[in-house]
């Protein structure tokens, strides 16, 4: 009888966790086992049925299914003793994750998502996978589908695990800061679950109110050189943080009336605060530089939020756009406005002084040279 050639060449070995349910999920190796199985089985996971093809050694098995094989290489193949590696549970969570890593280091190496969407599987990883697929963060993300690598995840966790855990709370590491928030509420209650749900998708959809297709992009202001200033086409996570996680704080009846006095406060900030531009450029995730980001921001948002009954401070949007469709020229520099994003409406008597909202103390300027004159 013919030795099964297959079975004399160790298989690569299978490493498994342990869960807090004391029960074991496959860390790496899920394709291998899938494929043992599939085989056995005699079809793929979709249905199609599962026979060898081109074999290079045992070319007599070419085109066979399990069925087919001789008695002795079935039995090798069912009888055989699996290697594996077992990370129990008292091992630490972040010791996990490093191990998943390292085995997965290969050509294409696996995003950090991936790597979570196979490790924490459960009502989390479910209500993540779901949420990629709302139709405001698809918008936001100039986005059809859903991110192949799951970096759309990745920004939801992030979501989450700020709002959850509180920006005071972040001391450094988001890998491992996000890997806590979702190993702690892995398997969360379909109550708690709803309330996530609809925690990021008010956010989100306030997000998509107040800056449209421009959500979470940075803003880079006019010079001396040029007044006009432009949007940044690549969505900045530091704004993500930011933006998003002071935004889950109101309700939209809060935000929508008010959003183009939080675009305005946005608009300003990033053409005047030095400080908040550097911190959402560079080494973003440092605990100082997510902590002044997300307190000087909230300022901003709850100074346009919480307005006087009865007073207006910021002119509305479609007033900036009548008077840019009206004549595009800046009341202070006498040069052309080229979009309405480049603009501020200005008030003719500063309203510190009582200058009043209304369109008769209103004047077009660029962002840049309103701010050189001292408008705030």
């Amino acid at each position: 009888m013919v030795e099964s050639v297959l079975m004399r060449i160790p298989l690569p070995v299978v490493y498994l966790a342990e869960t807090m349910e004391g029960d074991w999920e496959v860390v790496d190796g899920q394709q291998r086992l899938t494929s043992l199985h599939s085989y056995v089985v005699g079809r793929f996971p979709d249905g199609t049925a599962f026979r060898l093809g081109q074999m290079n050694v045992r070319s007599d098995l070419k085109g066979k299914a399990f069925k087919d094989l001789p008695k002795a290489d079935q039995n090798a193949i069912l009888n055989y003793t699996l290697r594996a590696v077992i990370l129990q549970n008292e091992s630490h969570p972040d010791l996990k994750f490093e191990v998943f890593e390292r085995l997965n280091c290969g050509s294409v190496q696996l995003k950090d998502a991936e790597l979570r969407n196979c490790m924490y599987r459960g009502a989390y990883n479910d209500m993540l996978n779901e949420l990629a697929e709302n139709p405001f963060l698809l918008k936001i993300r100039h986005a059809e589908a859903t991110h192949k690598r799951m970096e759309d995840r990745q920004l939801i966790l992030r979501f989450f695990a700020m709002k959850r855990n509180s920006h005071l709370n972040f001391k450094g590491g988001m890998k491992q800061f996000m890997n806590r928030e979702m190993i702690a509420h892995r398997h969360a209650s379909p109550t708690e679950i709803s309330a996530l749900k609809a925690m990021f998708e008010s956010a989100i959809e306030c997000a998509w109110a107040v800056f449209g297709p421009n959500a979470f992009r940075r803003w880079s202001a006019g010079d001396d050189r040029g007044p006009e200033g432009h949007w940044e086409s690549k969505l900045n996570v530091a704004l993500w943080d930011t933006i998003l996680y002071t935004f889950a704080f109101f309700e939209k009846r809060q935000i929508v009336p008010v959003a183009d006095a939080i675009r305005e406060e946005f608009l300003d900030l990033m053409s005047n605060d030095d400080t908040f531009v550097d911190y959402i450029g560079r080494t973003t995730d440092k605990p100082d530089r997510v902590r002044y980001r997300a307190d000087t921001w909230r300022q901003r948002l709850e100074a346009a939020v919480v307005v006087p009954a009865g007073e207006v401070r910021a002119f509305s949007r479609k007033l900036k756009e009548d008077l840019h469709a009206a004549d595009p020229t800046c009341a202070i520099c006498s040069q052309h406005v080229h979009a309405p994003q480049d603009a501020e409406v200005d008030h003719i008597k500063h309203y510190w002084r009582g200058g009043a909202t209304i369109p008769e103390n209103a004047r077009l300027t660029h962002r840049h040279c309103n701010r050189a004159r001292g408008g705030r």
